[in-house]
């Protein structure tokens, strides 16, 4: 490991530790980035806020840049799980499995947005990260490696 990789995976870390959750907490509540960096107790640079409040808004799927992975790896939208019982005899059953997507949110709920799907409620702090969206698009080509 380079001299190099270690100084950026200690820093990651530091950041995450010192203000990392609560970015992920105040976007959760619905806090604009520039919202976000006022309350902060640590000085946190802008891109950092920014891209912690992306993968927020995508962990949360408030945010759809893709399908998801595991419709298209399971189309049956079924799971097989193991089971034991009171001897400790394993066996699987296949059981039907909804996405916490389907269960939480109806299509009604998301709305277009450049080519990304957005959570209604999460437009403003979609549409406040948008600087930030197009950066990356322009360094990565693409917004799914953000």
């Amino acid at each position: 490991m380079s001299d190099n990789t270690f100084a950026k995976a200690l820093h990651n870390f530091t950041m995450d530790v010192a203000c990392g959750d609560a970015i992920r907490h105040l976007t959760d509540k619905g806090y604009l980035p520039g919202e976000i960096r006022e309350k902060l107790t640590f000085p946190a640079p802008m891109e950092y806020v920014e891209e912690v409040m992306w993968e927020r808004l995508v962990e949360t799927r408030k945010v759809i840049d893709e399908p998801s992975p595991r419709a298209s790896a399971n189309p049956s939208g079924s799971e097989i799980i193991e089971h034991r019982d009171a001897y400790g005899r394993k066996s699987f059953l296949q059981v039907k499995k909804e996405s916490p997507g389907e269960m939480i949110f109806s299509p009604e709920d998301y709305v277009q947005y450049e080519n990304l799907l957005v959570f209604k409620h999460a437009q403003e702090q979609v549409s406040a990260l948008s600087d930030h969206i197009l950066r990356k698009v322009r360094s990565t080509g693409s917004h799914r490696d953000m």
